[in-house]
């Protein structure tokens, strides 16, 4: 009899500790990394290229080819320009934020100096909803699947086009 007492309080316990997602993303989350296999796949294929362009022809060939023959600088450019795109897409990264009410309204901020706000709700599959139609009467509804939600991160999937992208949140800190 004490067993069952024991057990019956331990998981009384643990339904009342759990929460509900919906408590959880109540916060204010800040993107810290994105991972898109599409995108990492081009970016390997560019820093090939850089790698290897120019080694197997002649200064003639890469005059006509590139429109130079000085190789050296040319793959610096190309460096410098990969290594933008690289500082400007981790811009955007941590420029994102996400600041979830209670009530269903979400703050978001694209970092690009775009700040709106939307309802934000989990669907039926249990998928984050971010839905301007609801708030506005008009406007993008998007969905994300949610991969992780604790305390201290949350990561969601996104599906543009066929190419799926990860992104991962931590509660801002001020």
């Amino acid at each position: 009899m004490k067993k069952v007492i024991a057990v019956l309080l331990l998981s009384t316990c643990f339904i009342a500790c759990k929460r509900k997602k919906e408590d959880i993303i109540i916060k204010h989350w800040q993107g810290v990394a994105f991972e898109n296999p599409d995108m990492d796949s081009m970016i390997r294929e560019q820093e090939h290229f850089i790698d290897t362009v120019g080694k197997s022809t002649d200064a003639a060939a890469n005059k006509a080819a590139y429109g130079t023959d000085n190789m050296d600088s040319f793959k610096r450019d190309l460096q410098t320009q990969l290594d933008s795109f690289k500082v400007m897409q981790m811009a955007a990264v941590t420029g994102t934020e996400f600041d979830f009410k209670k009530g269903g309204k979400a703050v978001v901020n694209f970092g690009n100096g775009y700040i709106d706000s939307c309802k934000w709700y989990f669907d039926d599959e249990g998928a984050l909803m971010l839905d301007e139609m609801k708030m506005k009467g008009a406007g993008d509804k998007i969905k994300m699947e949610v991969i992780m939600l604790t305390d201290t991160m949350m990561k969601l999937r996104l599906n543009e086009q066929g190419s799926k992208s990860t992104v991962t949140f931590k509660p801002k800190t001020k």
